[in-house]
């Protein structure tokens, strides 16, 4: 019994293959005007879900192009993978056209997918003419589409079961409880890192608020000078500014002159009213008139002059520094005890 309906079956689909088959090719399309339409299709059965090709070949003559239109002929919309079609999804459309011996060659490929099992009729193709002319149709094409055999379908497997996997400790862990360990995680590091900030910066303003002693910033400053190498670079207009500069302001912290302001005459004047400074003005003097002939007259000094100035401030800086302050009697007596101990 299921080999007759087999075997049944076929005949049917092998009658409607034929019938198709007559129809897409025995018929010819009208022509008008000179205009030939033809339509064919590549494989006249097709199963489901399987694409095929329908091929439209237009003929006219050269001089009838421009008046001719072709009529409700497929589309595919820009950014669109297929529209439905007669029955049929259109997934593709190809065109091209040449012109040979006076007449204009059009030809139209357009792939199309069958998911429903039946005959599919598709209507004629149409071109009008010149004004006040026919209009040319192709031939009406049938498709037939044929279902999956289900046999071949026993080779799927069926659907697995639900699978239960084993419980894990944090399983039993209510989500409110992570969101409040998170949020609170964040708020610490958050809090962490502000007083890390908050006591960073006071640390440095703390530095910033501890004034440099006048000699140290000085021996700090000239050893720096020292290092750049100024005077042998041919740089010494630069370098005699900055061994001023730090003389200057030295002088302004260690002394209170206001050697900033002053001129070279000034400085030495008040340097000599000084009873701290009266042994050393000389120094300071030699150095601020070799500084200004090589800033203002533009003389370039001998390697030995640059070593003699630099020797000379940092000379005059060493003397003038101020005594250590003695120590108090509850120093001494502090510094007797950690003796004692060792």
């Amino acid at each position: 019994m299921k080999q007759f309906k087999k075997d049944r079956r076929s005949i049917f689909v092998i009658v409607g293959a034929l019938f198709a088959f007559t129809m897409a090719f025995a018929v010819p399309g009208r022509t008008a005007s000179g205009i030939s339409v033809v339509a064919a299709v590549d494989s006249v059965t097709v199963l489901m879900g399987d694409k095929t090709h329908i091929r439209v070949n237009i003929d006219m003559p050269e001089s009838s192009t421009r008046d001719a239109r072709i009529v409700d002929f497929p589309i595919i919309p820009v950014g669109t993978d297929y529209i439905p079609w007669n029955g049929l999804d259109l997934v593709a459309v190809d065109s091209a056209s040449v012109i040979e011996d006076g007449k204009r060659h059009i030809s139209y490929d357009f792939t199309v997918q069958a998911f429903d099992p039946g005959t599919v009729t598709i209507p004629p193709f149409a071109v009008l003419g010149d004004a006040g002319a026919d209009t040319a149709f192709s031939n009406v094409l049938t498709i037939k589409v044929n279902p999956v055999d289900v046999d071949s379908l026993e080779t799927v497997n069926p659907m697995e079961s639900i699978v239960n996997p084993g419980a894990k400790w944090y399983d039993y862990i209510p989500n409110w409880l992570l969101w409040t360990l998170l949020a609170l995680a964040i708020v610490a590091i958050v809090v962490a890192v502000a007083l890390f900030i908050i006591k960073n910066k006071k640390k440095e303003e703390i530095i910033r608020s501890t004034p440099i002693p006048p000699y140290d910033l000085a021996m700090s400053r000239l050893q720096t000078l020292r290092s750049r190498n100024l005077a042998e670079s041919g740089h010494e207009k630069e370098y005699y500014t900055e061994l001023v500069d730090i003389l200057r302001q030295y002088l302004e912290g260690r002394f209170d002159i206001n050697a900033m302001e002053m001129t070279s005459t000034q400085i030495i004047r008040a340097l000599r009213s000084n009873p701290k400074t009266r042994m050393s003005a000389d120094q300071v003097k030699s150095v601020l008139s070799i500084a200004d002939f090589v800033k203002f007259a533009k003389v370039r000094p001998l390697p030995d002059d640059n070593v003699k100035a630099y020797t000379r401030a940092f000379d005059f800086v060493e003397q003038t520094k101020p005594e250590p302050e003695p120590e108090t009697d509850e120093e001494i007596s502090q510094r007797s005890n950690n003796n004692n101990s060792k």
